[in-house]
């Protein structure tokens, strides 16, 4: 799999693999003597026709991707997939190791990630020493090389919204909804798109947080209404259990404490049943902040 250099090749491998014909895949798609050289690598061919190919194959392009890298993530996926047990498993060393990977790097995009990795180490070093969040141990350097990154842009990707969801903390207020408000309309394009709405909601919650924080409860309420209209499938189930944990802070917030209180803590107990303690733990903290 891994001496496969071209799409065509890889076709082939997918094709043959499931038992199919040539004429069973490419019929009305491209000619016979066409479909030949491009099994060889001797033709390249549109993503259009590729997108019919594959779904004479059942197979989405996403999935096409990961078998021709020869069954391994995208460099984004891998640095994602990375950051992510770090932070939520409080591993320090594996934040540090990831960091070193991306030092060696000279594009842009690694130099964002730096900023955004090195930031994430400084809060975890200093959250372990005082059991709090500070974002002034954030080097202003760093926040400036994500905010000048994400200022610049026209639309917005996923990965650009997954960095700003990643960034959210560090990111003054009035920044944060600035921000906000440029990407909504890119952020409409994403809403079938079952990874994208996955992000979306991440992205939401973060800034559902941060509103309730700064009071800001009836944009909060309207961004909760979103949250619910997108977090319908079964995979999404955590974003539910976010819902009704905001509500009851919101509900604490309006001085409604005993109702608030339990429909926070219903959610915080499910986290903990669900075997999910960092996010059980992390809601705990902000609970008894606002209690207190």
């Amino acid at each position: 799999m891994n001496d496969l250099q071209t799409y065509g090749e890889v076709i082939r491998y997918i094709r043959t693999n499931k038992g199919l014909t040539q004429k069973e895949v490419y019929l009305n798609i491209i000619s016979k003597s066409y479909a030949i050289e491009f099994e060889k690598g001797n033709h390249d061919i549109s993503l259009r026709l590729l997108e019919q190919i594959l779904d004479r194959l059942m197979m989405e392009i996403d999935e096409f991707f990961y078998i021709y890298r020869g069954y391994k993530p995208s460099n984004h996926d891998e640095f994602i997939d990375k950051y992510s047990k770090a932070g939520n498993n409080n591993d320090l060393e594996a934040l540090i190791k990831l960091y070193q990977e991306l030092h060696q790097r000279e594009d842009l995009i690694s130099k964002v990630h730096l900023a955004e990795v090195r930031s994430r180490i400084r809060l975890m070093k200093h959250f372990n020493l005082t059991c709090t969040f500070e974002k002034n141990v954030i080097l202003a350097e760093d926040i400036e090389t994500i905010t000048n990154y994400l200022n610049n842009l026209q639309s917005w990707t996923l990965q650009e919204m997954q960095l700003f969801t990643n960034t959210l903390d560090y990111i003054d207020y009035d920044q944060k909804d600035i921000l906000f408000k440029t990407l909504i309309k890119s952020m409409k394009k994403y809403e079938a798109y079952p990874r994208g709405q996955e992000i979306i909601c991440v992205m939401l919650i973060n800034m559902i947080q941060e509103l309730i924080m700064v009071n800001k409860l009836s944009y909060a309420e309207i961004l909760i209404e979103y949250l619910n209209n997108i977090s319908s499938q079964y995979q999404t189930i955590f974003f539910k259990i976010a819902n009704k944990y905001y509500n009851g802070l919101i509900q604490i917030k309006r001085n409604n404490i005993e109702e608030g209180t339990k429909l926070a803590q219903s959610a915080i107990d499910v986290l903990y049943e669900f075997d999910e303690p960092y996010h059980a733990k992390s809601f705990e903290s902000l609970l008894l902040k606002i209690l207190d």
